[in-house]
């Protein structure tokens, strides 16, 4: 049996191999009835165009690496069908790694990534000390299209989409001091991590900006976990500051407050009002449901996939830098006081 070729399609539909070519690489210039005849015969001829011939013709591969800390989280998933949303529709694939935040893993995947020939890669998690400092501006310095996600590293000249952290942890605080809170306790994620430093500085901009005092016994710098959150509910409650707040810089730690009331009879939101910024999906499930700054976890996913993938076929360097509004989203955990 003969194998169908390009050609054959060509000579089939009246059309040059060149605009059959176009088809598969370039769709949009070929106008929508000629493509939809070419894609007929290819249909009927059952013809699969070869990923490696079309690899050494572009030099490029169509597939992306998506490099992730911890895909347990589920901040992460909606990220994922955001990337992976754009990536399909413009005909790429994602190759998704999880790290669980180990260092070497991630150097690992990373230049797995490139020696395998990725067109690009899309990271998050990383943390922004001097070793990821000096491992990011390597890859940059190969001409290696990378979009940082979640994460902001200054001196860094690298594409990046976040959340505009220092407004989403201002209006959390704002929030509680307009219910009357004063005596507002933090758990905040490591503060090495330059999303959490300007987390930390919306919450003190806020006490500024309404005449109260920040105290700096008055945080806990702890991990992104539950048991985080709960160590951190024992050493600031157990104290005599007395609280009437507790504002989480995620809501994974805001769940280990939770926890700790639980076991230790504390009410929320009637001995205990509690915050906290992302909105995962399970945030509207406990009891009661958490207030909570929501990202925009699927268009952080999105528009990273888009500014990298424009950068791929304009054949240059990702060079944007987007910044997401959240949004409060008012649920059960927070209360008036007087």
């Amino acid at each position: 049996m003969k194998k169908t070729n390009i050609y054959e399609i060509a000579k089939q539909a009246g059309v040059s191999h060149m605009t059959v070519s176009r088809v598969f690489n370039n769709p949009d210039l070929v106008g929508k009835k000629t493509r939809e005849r070419i894609m007929s015969i290819v249909n009927e001829l059952g013809y699969r165009p070869s990923q490696v011939a079309r690899s050494m013709r572009t030099k490029r591969t169509n597939y992306l690496g998506l490099v992730l800390p911890d895909i347990i989280n589920p901040f992460f998933p909606e990220i994922v069908r955001g990337v992976d949303d754009y990536a399909r529709k413009n005909r790429y694939n994602v190759i998704l790694v999880n790290t669980d935040n180990d260092y070497e893993v991630q150097t690992s995947s990373v230049e797995m990534f490139i020696n395998r020939g990725a067109d690009g890669i899309i990271l998050g998690g990383i943390a922004g000390g001097k070793k990821d400092t000096e491992f990011l501006n390597k890859i940059i310095d190969r001409s290696i299209p990378v979009v940082l996600i979640d994460r902001f590293i200054p001196g860094v000249n690298a594409s990046h989409v976040v959340t505009d952290n220092f407004k989403a942890a201002y209006d959390a605080t704002e929030h509680l001091i307009k219910l009357g809170h004063k005596k507002i306790g933090v758990i905040s994620s490591p503060q090495k991590i330059k999303i959490y430093q300007d987390r930390l500085k919306g919450y003190k901009k806020a006490l500024e900006d309404n005449n109260i005092e920040f105290k700096q016994n008055y945080v806990f710098e702890g991990e992104e976990n539950i048991e985080s959150g709960y160590k951190a509910s024992s050493e600031l409650l157990k104290k005599i500051y007395g609280f009437t707040a507790i504002f989480a810089m995620c809501d994974f730690m805001a769940f280990g407050v939770y926890k700790y009331c639980k076991k230790n009879n504390i009410k929320i939101p009637d001995d205990l009002s509690v915050i906290s910024i992302d909105d995962i999906n399970t945030s509207a499930l406990l009891t009661p449901p958490l207030t909570t700054m929501a990202q925009q976890k699927y268009e952080m996913g999105y528009n990273a996939a888009k500014i990298l993938i424009d950068s791929i076929n304009k054949d240059e360097m990702p060079d944007r830098q987007l910044i997401l509004e959240s949004k409060l989203v008012e649920r059960e955990s927070c209360k008036r006081v007087m």
